[in-house]
């Protein structure tokens, strides 16, 4: 049997702080079948480095200097061996395409279109006859595109180019009786990054407005809002699955505040432990939160009404036992059917290799 050759996969990605895109990102790394090299535009100090170190070979490109240097280095190396570039929401990815030689296969990844301020998918546009593969997670964000190319007269053929992939997580162990334990201690939940698309300020107006439910923050960096919400728990700086999964799963209901998102890894997560989803319609969330069936879809996303769209729903489910259990139970069911993570490290590999 003839021997395949080594294949050389370089990533491009903005940064390494805690979030899920960066959670996607680890596990597409890890479904690879050698180490890749992994380019970083900046180096945030986040405890997610040590995770991308054991698992890929990483440089950081803070500078032109460097940017010329690996621009340069790529250049050689893909003359030696076949070389795949994988774009990550990252512009310096985009900026070298024109400058590496065709036998090098390029793919990006796009979660979501970075509305109401454009980002890499306008970025890209100068790009895509230079783009082998476009990878999005969801259809809403394929819709986007072929917008997005229609008002720019891009050529349909191009649309051609794009492979959906949803994100998958890992399956655990679940025992139906901490469904009636979250009901009895119920806590709502926030997870995720304090910035200003997630909009943690909806979440913590929540807080204020309902006295007598416990409050859990799981992130990084809301100490701005500690000196005021001293009675919310907060669970910060943490990398490690096994103590983050612990500190998620005591959550009785997730709430999503976004302005925008594709579809966030934590609502996955949320899922799979049996937990119920209270978010604004953003992405395609609308595509796997369904109301009354795993959670509840604001009508209006705008700030205000959000707020009490979501008090509303909380002391429902609060409330009402049999809806809150019957609500947690279509979740777990809904996660084990569709978001297994050996579908997504598959699907990976067929993109990377076949």
């Amino acid at each position: 049997m003839k021997k395949k050759k080594f294949k050389l996969i370089i990533l491009f990605i903005p940064h390494h702080h805690i979030g899920g895109a960066e959670r996607v990102h680890l596990e597409i790394i890890k479904s690879l079948k050698h180490k890749p090299i992994v380019i970083f535009d900046s180096s945030d100090g986040s405890v997610l480095l040590e995770e991308y170190q054991k698992n890929a070979y990483c440089f950081f490109v803070t500078n032109q200097k460097r940017k010329k240097f690996v621009t340069y280095l790529i250049q050689i190396v893909s003359y030696f061996l076949p070389t795949t570039l994988f774009g990550c929401n990252s512009v310096f990815f985009y900026q070298i395409l024109s400058k590496i030689n065709n036998s090098v296969t390029t793919i990006d990844l796009t979660h979501a279109f970075s509305f109401p301020v454009h980002g890499a998918e306008i970025t890209s546009l100068k790009s895509i006859h230079l783009l082998d593969k476009r990878v999005v997670i969801n259809n809403k964000t394929l819709e986007d595109y072929s917008l997005l190319y229609e008002k720019n007269n891009i050529d349909r053929i191009y649309l051609n180019r794009f492979k959906i992939i949803p994100n998958g997580i890992l399956i655990g162990e679940f025992i139906s009786d901490i469904v009636l334990s979250r009901f009895n201690n119920f806590t709502i939940g926030f997870v995720g990054r304090n910035s200003n698309e997630k909009r943690p300020e909806l979440f913590f107006e929540l807080k204020g407005a309902i006295d007598n439910l416990n409050v859990k923050v799981i992130g990084d960096n809301f100490n701005n809002f500690k000196e005021k919400y001293k009675e919310v728990k907060y669970f910060e700086g943490c990398n490690n699955p096994e103590l983050i999964r612990k500190e998620f799963s005591e959550i009785s209901v997730l709430i999503v505040t976004s302005s925008r998102e594709g579809f966030p890894l934590v609502i996955m997560e949320a899922m799979e432990l049996g937990i119920p989803v209270i978010s604004t319609n953003v992405g395609s969330i609308f595509e796997h939160v369904k109301d009354d069936l795993n959670g509840y879809l604001a009508v209006d996303n705008s700030e205000s009404e959000f707020v009490k769209f979501a008090y509303n729903k909380i002391l429902l489910l609060s409330s009402n036992r049999k809806l809150y259990s019957r609500l947690a139970i279509n979740a777990r069911e809904y996660a084990v059917n569709n978001f297994s993570i050996e579908l997504f490290k598959e699907k990976y590999r067929s993109l990377f290799y076949d």
